[in-house]
């Protein structure tokens, strides 16, 4: 009989244990989930046609690295 209860006990604790590793997992997720909405609300705003113009300089200036022909771009490197 104390062995039944060593082992039910043994399975209880090991239960709690996954039950925290999904709620830590499920935070995680949700935090995701909270930044990729955010993406999507800048996208929307972005995409509205009265945005569109700001929004492809941006992309041009920030991931293509393009400026203007009579713009001086300086970049600061860390030591």
């Amino acid at each position: 009989m104390f062995a039944i209860f060593v082992v039910v006990m043994a399975h209880l604790v090991s239960m709690q244990f996954e039950i925290a590793k999904k709620r830590s997992e499920l935070n995680e997720i949700n935090k995701n989930l909270e930044a990729v909405m955010v993406s999507n609300e800048q996208l929307k705003r972005y995409y509205a046609e009265e945005n569109r113009k700001e929004y492809i300089e941006q992309i041009a200036r920030d991931q293509l690295d393009y400026s203007y022909s009579d713009e001086t771009v300086y970049y600061f490197v860390p030591k």
